[in-house]
């Protein structure tokens, strides 16, 4: 069993939570968000913790004022090849594939159904929405927003 802390309530925290529950059934998640459960660096020093919100700009400047350590979360149904690279605080979600020498910033969305391919970069705080393709050799730079279904070629930098 493990403790998670997930900053953050909304569509986003739920489904980082669920990951965490198929990870392990006896994991242990509490959230803080900034209407009900302030966030306190303070509390349960030792958990690590996701920035659950989808907003890029947000979730970066979160992660500047937190003081927890963060965690990885990839859902056991995702494929992570054994030499991409996965940043901190990033989430891998249910059946996404990141494939061999990808590289994939800190504090990075790569939602479900994902497909990352051989040699893409994707930077720090990337979001991609479900069924987008980040070809080979891609690169998205930080911050950027990949759109459902949208497709990066290699030869682009978005």
């Amino acid at each position: 069993m493990k403790k998670y802390l997930i900053y953050g309530k909304g569509g986003h925290g739920k489904v980082v939570e669920d990951a965490i529950y198929q990870l392990d059934n006896d994991n242990s998640v509490e959230y803080f968000d900034d209407a009900s459960n302030p966030y306190s660096e303070d509390y349960e020093k030792e958990a690590e913790l996701i920035i659950g919100i989808g907003n890029n700009e947000v979730r970066k400047r979160i992660v500047e004022e937190v003081k927890h350590s963060f965690a990885t979360v990839i859902h056991p149904t995702a494929y992570v090849s054994s030499s991409a690279e996965i940043g901190e605080g990033t989430v891998i979600l249910a059946n996404a594939v990141v494939q061999a020498d990808a590289k994939i910033g800190k504090h990075c969305i790569i939602n479900a159904n994902v497909t990352v391919d051989h040699d893409a970069i994707v930077e720090d705080y990337v979001c991609t929405y479900p069924a987008s393709y980040v070809a080979g050799f891609a690169r998205i730079t930080e911050g950027q927003t990949l759109k459902p279904g949208q497709v990066v070629w290699k030869s682009e930098v978005f």
